[in-house]
């Protein structure tokens, strides 16, 4: 069947009765489609907001506090320096904020309110604070120490206990911590709370809320009652890193610098002298005035600048990873002596001299080696290392000689320091802070685990060093965004100056004239290394002696108390 109805052998009758249900099913279909239409046009309910997590407040004189110790590392390069000032907006964020920001919002510091800051800004007032160095802006840090004043699980004594009027119910999901109930602070309690096992795992709490080039690494438990980071500091260490060559090799006579060393030959530009950097370091070791080699602050009025350095030198770097290797620094247009040595002098026997070869031509298929300046003293001035690097590098690229050092620390015959740019912040590292005397036990990431570290909820997962979110995993992170970038950086450095196409034979060793014994640099602006990315042009180089002078610090710290109207400091006092 074709399903065609055939209407013409319907009865008057039956014909109506079709037509009168056609009618009301056709009714029903429009009143069908009407509903679905409105529905369409009618909103949909707004989704309900999330109920955001309230921030609790917790009373003070519920829980005890204890002073402490922790040591942080940072990676420096994108916060400007360590020290927080009040109304001093900057484009990057400082350590301090960081460090604040965490231990404030794990609500581990019961800071005194001070009405004149901002809601949010950093107030270590009543938290007993202190650091062990100030690190500028782009400086980074492994071994910076603060003392800090924090909360503590150690159960209350039962009097101070009533008087808070605990109820015993309350929890904090930053730590699992929890104040005390009365029948908790009986005497065979208190005495068998471990200050470490039972404490609160202060690493691990900050290091989920730090950004992940900020890492704490260890607490000290119980350092002395009169206990400054600042002033039980005994003696401080900085690194300064760079590389060797400092940046990539002149080729041409006119990378030829017009100093020699012997038998070494003319050395290249873009090499530097390590033995003549080893010898001028040496010369800063002892207690010296080093007003020369730093920056006047007046607003302290500091008018002693006797420092005393334990150790100064240059050292050599040995990398953990795997060496990335550099081919064409082995061409003869790059090597850092002209004439090279002979090949054969390189294959040699095992020397003995820890230090021998070590500024001479690199041996086939040797990578641009790392080096650190080191240094050692009870204390420092502003920007004193970065003053001191500078000067390194200029000997090491042959601008000056070593005796410079021992010019510049005799301040009766140089009171005023000559004009001289200080190196660049980036490479620098504050590596150690020592405390003799003070008997710091530290108790680092790792040493203890679940429940022996006080974790409860937040630690069941790791113990803040291995696992997930542990200290050692954001660190690798970390450190592979840059391994990465490195590669790619050294493998487009490779193609782009690789063996095929480097002008082989202008004047340096190739098929082409040979540069004559007594030709000199003929280009117009002297490169100058100071611890960046790529040197500087300076123009023709005047040596630091031959330079202006500023004027002397008494003259401008006088110069600042009379612009602020301020009385000399009383000296006496």
């Amino acid at each position: 069947m074709d399903g065609k109805v055939d209407y013409s052998q319907w009865s008057s009758e039956k014909l109506l009765e079709r037509v009168t249900y056609l009618e009301e099913d056709l009714r029903r279909q429009n009143a069908r489609y009407e509903l679905l239409a409105q529905k369409r046009r009618t909103p949909s309910p707004l989704p309900q907001p999330k109920r955001s997590r309230s921030i609790r407040q917790i009373d003070p004189s519920k829980y005890s506090t204890r002073l402490i110790a922790l040591k942080f590392a940072y990676l420096g390069q994108r916060y400007n320096g360590l020290e927080y000032h009040a109304n001093n907006n900057t484009r990057f964020p400082t350590i301090e904020e960081e460090m604040w920001k965490a231990l404030d919002k794990a609500k581990l510091i019961f800071p005194t309110p001070n009405p004149a800051l901002k809601e949010g800004e950093p107030n270590w007032e009543g938290c007993e604070y202190s650091k062990s160095g100030r690190t500028d802006k782009g400086v980074s840090a492994f071994g910076q120490v603060i003392g800090i004043r924090v909360r503590s699980n150690r159960p209350l004594e039962k009097e101070a206990m009533e008087a808070g009027a605990i109820n015993g119910k309350e929890v904090f999901e930053q730590d699992g911590s929890d104040p005390k109930s009365d029948d908790e602070t009986s005497p065979s309690n208190q005495a068998a709370f471990d200050p470490i096992k039972d404490e609160i795992p202060y690493p691990q709490i900050l290091n989920r809320l730090l950004p992940p080039e900020i890492r704490v690494l260890a607490w000290c438990p119980s350092p002395p009652p009169d206990f400054s980071a600042r002033f039980s500091c005994g003696e401080r260490c900085y690194k300064y890193f760079f590389t060797q060559p400092a940046f990539t090799p002149t080729v041409g006579q006119e990378g030829l610098l017009p100093i020699s060393r012997g038998d070494d030959g003319r050395q290249r530009e873009g090499w530097l002298d390590i033995e003549a950097m080893r010898e001028a370091a040496e010369k800063f070791e002892g207690s010296h005035d080093f007003r020369n080699f730093c920056k006047v602050d007046p607003s302290k009025q500091i008018d002693n600048f006797r420092r005393v350095i334990n150790r100064s030198e240059i050292v050599e770097v040995h990398s953990r990873d795997q060496k990335r290797k550099m081919g064409y620094l082995d061409l003869p247009q790059f090597q850092q002596r002209y004439p090279p040595p002979p090949l054969s002098s390189a294959q040699d026997g095992p020397n003995t001299n820890s230090h021998a070869n070590e500024s001479t031509t690199p041996t086939s298929q040797q990578p641009p080696k790392i080096y650190a300046f080191k240094v050692r003293g009870s204390g420092f001035l502003w920007h004193q290392v970065r003053h001191m690097v500078a000067i390194l590098f200029l000997v090491g690229q042959g601008l000056e000689q070593p005796s410079l050092i021992t010019d510049l620390l005799n301040t009766a015959k140089h009171l005023e320091r000559p004009t001289y740019d200080m190196a660049d912040p980036s490479p620098l590292v504050l590596e150690e802070c020592n405390f003799p005397g003070a008997g710091l036990q530290w108790i680092h990431l790792g040493d203890y685990t679940g429940h022996e570290a006080g974790v409860r909820k937040a630690g069941a997962k790791g113990n803040g060093k291995y696992g997930l979110s542990g200290t050692v995993g954001e660190l690798w992170r970390v450190w592979h965004r840059h391994k990465i970038d490195e590669t790619l950086a050294a493998s487009l450095l490779d193609i782009a100056a690789g063996d095929r196409d480097v002008g082989v034979g202008v004047g340096d060793g190739g098929n082409g004239e040979q540069p004559s014994g007594n030709s000199v640099r003929n280009t117009e602006s002297q490169k100058v290394y100071q611890g960046g990315d790529a040197p500087r042009l300076v123009g023709k180089y005047i040596p630091i002696l031959q330079r202006p002078r500023m004027e002397t610090v008494d003259a401008i710290n006088a110069k600042y108390l009379k612009r602020k109207g301020l009385d000399p400091p009383d000296r006496n006092r």
